[in-house]
């Protein structure tokens, strides 16, 4: 069967993976029946519309598709442009196509878009009058002169409305409309009338009021998330109006100025509480956990300080990890980064009370020792992801029972660690398999079976019993041996000599019928047990790097900037973290090509992997070797990672362009400020086939130059 003849329900899967531009620019154009396919409407429920797209298709070309996929259309996304990726790009020509009197658009219930330009604004929220979910950009929200607040007052089914930190704006406005108590006073009046607000997201609003939060609050009584970031004026007083037993389940207070006081008021009213941050909030301490623990007794997550809050050091001690191991057994996620007063102690109460943690990011935290790590690979089975990132007192010791014992690990952080060191994950050969325990089932069976058979039918035997019990026991010897055997050509050997053996049988002249009966059974085959485990050893074996019958299920691994790591560690990774889908080795400057070898040559699904060196001072021993390598073997490579390594010359980037996958994005640095494609692919390549952008990063020592190469295809299917 070829895949033009799958089902449609077949292949309607298989597209839904696809990027959108990739679906409307290459697959519709295949044949008529993937062109239509590629309109069915559950195709583009959700459509992350780029200003590539807008670039590609005229207004005509673009109103024709929304007359086809309108019926779907539900969920319009704006993504790039929120990630700051898509400066000049304006919506005039979507917003025109959707405000078309041939498009009916009541389906569409959500809009995540920066800024809506002025004179689309009401237009935009008739036309799409179900409208249940709307996110801007915290630039146009705070700058615009009212228009917008008053036209989301027509949606009363609004359930999720969210301001985000984005500096996207097409529109600017002068300084001087900035009012903080007219945005404040437009915000309220519109809390006032959407009364089945579910979730409300308000990021970057550094004046934001407590009057505007005590307003939503009062008036949006079914509120249950609420995530306030940066709004460094919202205190206790802007909780002053919550509810008792209030359904919120959802609560962050980034940076804000609530204190334990305002804590404890807020785990009074929310007891339904599950997930909970009061990151960079400075004046949260010990005394906030223990109310939370004791008020909300089903709280799942909890972050206390947050990595890229860099200027707060959290106030939590091990006596607010001791208010936790008591009373939240229900905890699955802890963040408490830079956590100076965390030690060993604490975290050790926790891991014995708290089993089923899956996340745990104690990065910062300088007394961690790998004590912390024995104790979670103890009682904490069930971890998926561990950030110990900056932890110095690390070492192998700790990190090698942490992998082996947690079977669920999928994301590891040991960065900036100096003495890790000695990664041997040995201790997975020893871990029973399904395999092993059903022959084992089997043998006990098989002998309890003989014995009970020799017991019921005990009689003498005579001389030719005695021959022919002998050699039965020296082939299964033999076969044994053979099964215990790792090297295939042993196997091989044991076989030729087991047959050779067997074929040989003395002669037997008192008794022929007892000779023909040993004939025949010294001719049945070997046992199926002793066949699959050959099988399966078989199986196993490779020729270069070892396969364990048991590894680890690691996805994400970053140990950059420990510098002891060596080439041992890397093949001890490459062995037992076969899965990994991204590596950060930036700063190991005590591996070289073989181990880059280990790892490409096992983890053949890498995505990302960075091979740079990190410092400015020590730099990397990796030559073009490693270049060949990564282009032999990595076949799944999106992003790699090679800054500041010397060694490394412009021919051996050639070899990588011109065999690496695509899209591909190699970071590197060079003394030259500009790159041709003719200097970066050989000349066989600089036909069409293959595409090269070439991102200048900027500088340091004001010649050395960082450049980000992006190669795809001549048809321009990127990846979004």
């Amino acid at each position: 069967m070829e895949i033009v003849d799958l089902p449609e329900e077949m292949l309607l899967l298989i597209f839904s993976y696809i990027p959108l531009y990739n679906l409307f620019f290459s697959v519709q154009r295949t044949c008529q029946t993937w062109s239509e396919l590629c309109f069915h409407h559950r195709l583009w429920t959700t459509v992350h519309y780029s200003q590539q797209i807008d670039e590609k298709l005229s207004k005509e070309e673009l109103l024709a598709v929304l007359r086809h996929v309108s019926k779907g259309l539900q969920h319009l996304v704006f993504e790039k442009a929120f990630q700051h990726r898509e400066r000049n790009f304006n919506f005039h020509k979507i917003l025109q196509c959707i405000l078309h009197e041939d498009l009916d658009m009541r389906n569409i219930s959500s809009l995540k878009i920066p800024f809506i330009p002025k004179v689309y604004v009401e237009p935009l929220i008739e036309k799409c009058s179900n409208l249940s979910s709307i996110e801007v950009s915290y630039g146009y929200a705070y700058y615009n002169d009212g228009d917008f607040f008053v036209n989301m007052k027509k949606l009363p089914h609004l359930k999720t409305f969210k301001i985000t930190e984005s500096c996207k704006s097409a529109e600017p406005i002068a300084e001087a409309a900035f009012h903080p108590p007219t945005f404040n006073t437009f915000l309220s009046d519109m809390f006032s009338t959407l009364l089945e607000l579910e979730t409300v997201h308000i990021a970057s609003v550094n004046k934001l009021m407590d009057s505007t939060l005590c307003a939503l609050l009062k008036n949006c009584r079914k509120i249950k998330e609420l995530a306030l970031y940066g709004c460094d004026s919202i205190s206790n007083a802007g909780f002053k109006s919550l509810p008792e037993k209030s359904g919120i389940v959802s609560l962050h207070l980034n940076s804000t100025s609530v204190n334990d006081k305002g804590m404890e008021h807020i785990c009074r009213c929310c007891p339904s509480l599950c997930r909970v941050s009061f990151a960079g909030c400075m004046y949260v301490t010990d005394v906030s956990i223990k109310h939370l623990c004791l008020h909300c007794p089903n709280l799942e997550y909890l972050c206390v300080s947050d990595p890229e809050i860099f200027y707060h050091k959290s106030n939590i001690t091990d006596g607010g990890l001791d208010y936790l191991s008591h009373s939240s057994g229900a905890l699955r996620s802890l963040t408490m980064c830079n956590s100076a007063q965390i030690t060993d102690l604490g975290l050790d109460q926790l891991a014995r009370s708290c089993s089923n943690l899956t996340h745990l990011d104690v990065s910062g935290c300088l007394s961690v020792t790998d004590s912390t790590l024995q104790v979670l690979a103890q009682h904490c089975a069930f971890l998926q992801s561990v950030n110990f990132c900056e932890c110095v007192h690390l070492t192998g010791r700790g990190i090698n029972p942490l992998v082996v014992s947690c079977r669920w690990l999928q994301s590891l952080t040991t960065a900036n660690c100096p003495f890790v060191a000695g990664l041997k994950f040995e201790a997975f050969d020893e871990v029973e398999t399904p395999f092993d325990r059903y022959f084992q089932d089997e043998e006990i069976s098989d002998c309890t079976a003989t014995s009970s058979d020799i017991k019921r039918n005990r009689v003498e035997e005579t001389p030719t019993d005695k021959l022919q019990k002998s050699q039965e026991d020296y082939r299964y010897s033999d076969l044994e041996q053979c099964g215990r055997s790792d090297d295939p050509d042993d196997i091989s050997r044991s076989s030729v000599k087991i047959t050779h053996q067997l074929m040989h049988v003395p002669e037997c002249t008192e008794n022929p019928h007892h000779c023909d009966v040993t004939k025949q059974e010294v001719e049945k085959p070997q046992p199926e047990m002793n066949q699959g485990r050959t099988n399966f050893l078989n199986a196993l074996k490779c020729p270069s790097i070892p396969k364990p019958k048991v590894h680890s299920e690691l996805r994400f691994l970053n140990i950059g900037l420990c510098s002891k790591v060596t080439d041992n560690c890397l093949k001890q990774i490459a062995t037992y973290c076969p899965d990994l889908r991204e590596l950060d080795i930036n700063g190991c400057f005590n591996t070289t090509d073989l181990g880059i070898y280990y790892i490409v040559k096992s983890c053949q699904r890498l995505e990302l992997l960075n091979i740079s060196s990190g410092s400015m001072i020590q730099k990397m021993c990796l030559t073009d070797q490693s270049l060949h390598s990564i282009a032999t073997h990595c076949k799944c490579l999106r992003r790699l990672h090679t800054e500041k390594n010397p060694l490394m010359s412009l021919d051996g980037y050639k070899n990588l362009f011109d065999n690496c996958p695509l899209p591909c994005t190699v970071s590197l640095t060079t003394k030259s400020p500009e790159l041709l494609k003719t200097d970066l692919l050989t000349i066989d390549y600089t036909n069409e086939s293959k595409r090269v952008n070439v991102f200048s990063k900027g500088c340091y020592k004001g010649n050395i130059h960082q450049l980000d190469v992006l190669l795809y295809n001549s048809d321009g299917n990127i990846l979004e």
